[in-house]
């Protein structure tokens, strides 16, 4: 018999590709359908091992992508809203997770595929309504997998009487082989499922035996874990652990079941008797449950291994947010609040500068004038780190929440960086004059100031905790009217005192004034940051 290899090359690469686009599409349009909430539940789910499994399967169930789910743990533990111990329950959640998409491809409805791309592509067409453009999508991808699955098995039929392809396939019995193959095929098309899903597509045709499926699909979950490694690198610290836990966890799995190849091939098909392609499938989802069940208990010695293998380096150069990794902007969502955590950090250094402004200003001595102003060194740093990573931001497409999102982060860690630098120059800069001059204001005047800087540093505060999403019940704060009479009070006060007769009358003006000038500002700020607030 001679085969057009040319053609069935073609035709067996372009179903992979449109396999492989189909998952992409469907997991796009499934993300954008969960949104925010998958972030919400994960964090709400992760307050034990046995909550994090849940929270991992389920979210990988609904979105199809075991690494989305990933980012998503990691981007929890470089906030430090989740330990590390956490998200290895989401990991074997995710492998768990991932056996819906096996079970989805296993069902005999590849020849719906047109129809799916057509109805998917009309939804997406006809309707504005975001809920139903992004259901278009899901139906659009399934489709294109299907499709891709339908081009595969036909490109693959006349393998079926094709003696050395069948020769080669008997190859399958070593085990080895086999799962060795998994892991290559897999690592180069960097989809577990895909490998799943050629799989069953060769044993639907009895092209491959139950047994070797079984042996690919184990292979494939090796394979994907070299792809976790590849994509890990040069990324954050914990995305390496992760990826080091995955490698950990599924290659115990499969030294576990190597021996066990033959009886996990009699459960599959007293289970699904007559169907290799449910088989295949079954012998997938028993797989990845058992090894669940048996490393759940084990996350705690896991992780302290992993820790231990992949400790903190002191030599590397410190970032004050260093989850504020490119890593993170696979995920829009989760990108904009690791940005909103960090510049709620760098408000605690904004505040912890203006509490010691007026003092310092005031009665400092020079040397504390010198670590006020090198305070300022680190908040100068945190806002390049939270602009530049608000800057790669915005270089990807946003939708108009995102963007309005965006907009008022770049204004608050703005406010933020501006307020640090008005405590640290305009009123250093104040008190080093008075230093140079040798004067002191009397203490009347310095307690009108101090009362009024006192409010000005409290409205910052609460415009603070506002952005933070605390509610303000009470606000001690001054409004915009009362607060600009009581300035105009000490204004008045101030140019009263200029026809005392004292030779440094004119510098006393000048420190009290640029003092006053600099407590206008801060109060200005803080309505600025308060209307960034939520």
């Amino acid at each position: 018999m001679n085969l057009n290899w040319l053609t069935l090359i073609v035709l067996l690469l372009g179903g992979l590709a449109l396999f492989l686009h189909g998952m992409n599409v469907m997991t796009d349009g499934l993300k954008a359908a969960a949104g925010s909430r998958l972030k919400m539940f994960l964090k709400a789910m992760t307050r034990n091992r046995w909550t994090s499994l849940l929270a991992g399967t389920g979210i990988t169930a609904v979105i199809q992508s075991s690494s989305v789910t990933t980012v998503l743990a990691v981007g929890f533990v470089s906030a430090g809203l989740l330990s590390f111990q956490s998200t290895l329950g989401v990991i074997l959640g995710a492998n768990l997770g991932t056996t819906i998409t096996a079970q989805i491809i296993a069902f005999k409805i590849t020849s719906a595929s047109w129809v799916m791309i057509a109805f998917g592509y009309l939804f997406r067409v006809i309707f504005s309504k975001k809920s139903f453009s992004e259901f278009g999508t899901i139906i659009l991808g399934l489709g294109m997998v299907f499709l891709g699955m339908t081009v595969m098995s036909e490109a693959t039929e006349p393998l079926k009487t094709y003696e050395p392809f069948i020769q080669l396939m008997k190859g399958l019995d070593n085990y080895l082989l086999a799962i060795l193959i998994g892991t290559v095929f897999t690592a180069a098309v960097q989809s577990s499922s895909a490998t799943t899903g050629v799989v069953i597509v060769l044993a639907s045709q009895g092209l491959v035996s139950v047994e070797g499926g079984i042996a690919l699909i184990l292979g494939a979950n090796i394979g994907t874990c070299i792809t976790a490694v590849l994509s890990a690198i040069g990324k954050p610290r914990e995305a390496m652990r992760v990826a080091m836990a995955h490698i950990f966890f599924n290659v115990a799995g499969v030294m576990l079941w190597f021996g066990f190849i033959d009886q996990l091939k009699e459960i599959v098909q007293v289970i699904s008797e007559g169907n290799q392609a449910r088989q295949i499938a079954n012998a997938h989802t028993i797989f990845n449950a058992a090894n669940t069940i048996i490393f759940i208990w084990l996350v705690n010695p896991v992780a302290k291994l992993i820790l231990w293998l992949n400790p903190e380096r002191r030599t590397e150069p410190e970032l004050l947010f260093p989850e504020l990794h490119s890593y993170f902007l696979e995920d829009k969502s989760m990108a904009l609040d690791l940005a909103n955590q960090a510049i709620v950090k760098l408000g605690k250094r904004t505040m912890k500068i203006i509490d010691r402004g007026i003092q310092t200003a005031t009665r400092g001595t020079a040397a504390e004038l010198a670590g006020l102003r090198k305070k300022d060194e680190a908040v100068d740093r945190g806002h390049a780190e939270i602009l530049s990573f608000l800057q790669k931001i915005r270089r990807m497409t946003l939708n108009q929440d995102e963007a309005e999102r965006l907009e008022n982060q770049v204004e608050a860690v703005n406010v933020l960086e501006t307020a640090a630098d008005l405590i640290t120059t305009d009123l250093v800069e104040a008190a080093e004059h008075r230093i140079e001059k040798g004067f002191v204001s009397s203490e009347i005047t310095l307690n009108m100031i101090t009362r009024l800087y006192r409010v000005a540093a409290e409205a910052f505060a609460e415009a603070l905790d506002e952005y933070k999403g605390k509610e303000v019940q009470e606000k001690g704060a001054l409004d915009k009217e009362t607060f600009k009479n009581r300035l105009q009070e000490v204004r008045t006060y101030l140019a009263q005192r200029l026809s005392e007769e004292d030779d440094k009358r004119i510098s006393i003006y000048r420190f009290e004034s640029e003092i006053l000038e600099a407590i206008r500002r801060l109060h200005s700020l803080s309505r600025r940051l308060e209307r960034k607030a939520g």
